[in-house]
């Protein structure tokens, strides 16, 4: 009840501030799956969430860094959020990613790991996210975020169609082959919108 209500208060007053465009939503499966974006903004998340809406069961990892501020810490705890400690392996985060998935939810990752800004560098694609997704017998979804989120201004959200994680390869090439592959498409979906109209 609590999330329902920081929902359904949240997104009205972001779509305010925002005009957000959201694409591809009939891409969207039934079931768990591994959601797999880009990030160039602390509200990233949001966007994540008006584009996916309250009737999906989803639930975000987020960097641990951000559970150890007070007040902060309980809200997106109550939001269903899980800390990642970046840089370390975390049995528990993934044992609850991967439960979590085949209890049907879908999963938020940021597979670069921290933000990064338009016109930066790309950085280095984890292979968290495409892990999770096989070891959850989930599949991976590319959605691009549109940077440069000015106040009044378009953002765009694209939703690409699912990758499955059913490949011939194993263990940590089978995650960098999947990681690759989904990071990809999810620029691809990013150049694609730039060509159809930009920001």
């Amino acid at each position: 009840m609590f999330f329902r209500f920081i929902y359904f208060v949240a997104a009205p007053f972001f779509k305010l501030l925002y005009r957000i465009k959201i694409t591809g939503k009939e891409n969207i499966p039934k079931g768990s799956s591994v959601v797999c974006a880009n990030h160039t903004s602390m509200l990233d998340p949001i966007f994540l969430a008006i584009a996916f809406g309250i009737s999906e069961n989803w639930l975000f990892m987020g960097k641990a860094e951000l559970f150890k501020i007070p007040g902060l810490n309980w809200l997106i705890r109550s939001l269903g959020a899980i800390p990642v400690n970046r840089g370390a392996t975390d049995i528990s985060t993934l044992r609850n990613a991967i439960d979590a998935l085949k209890g049907g939810k879908k999963v938020m990752i940021f597979p670069e790991g921290t933000r990064v800004k338009d016109g930066d560098d790309a950085a280095s694609v984890k292979t968290g996210a495409a892990m999770i997704a096989s070891r959850g017998g989930a599949t991976m979804m590319p959605v691009f975020i549109s940077g440069n989120k000015k106040l009044f201004g378009k953002v765009k959200v694209v939703i690409g169609k699912p990758v499955s994680t059913d490949i011939e390869e194993k263990g940590q090439a089978k995650y960098r082959i999947l990681s690759d592959a989904v990071f990809d498409e999810v620029m691809r979906l990013g150049s694609e919108g730039e060509a159809s109209g930009g920001n």
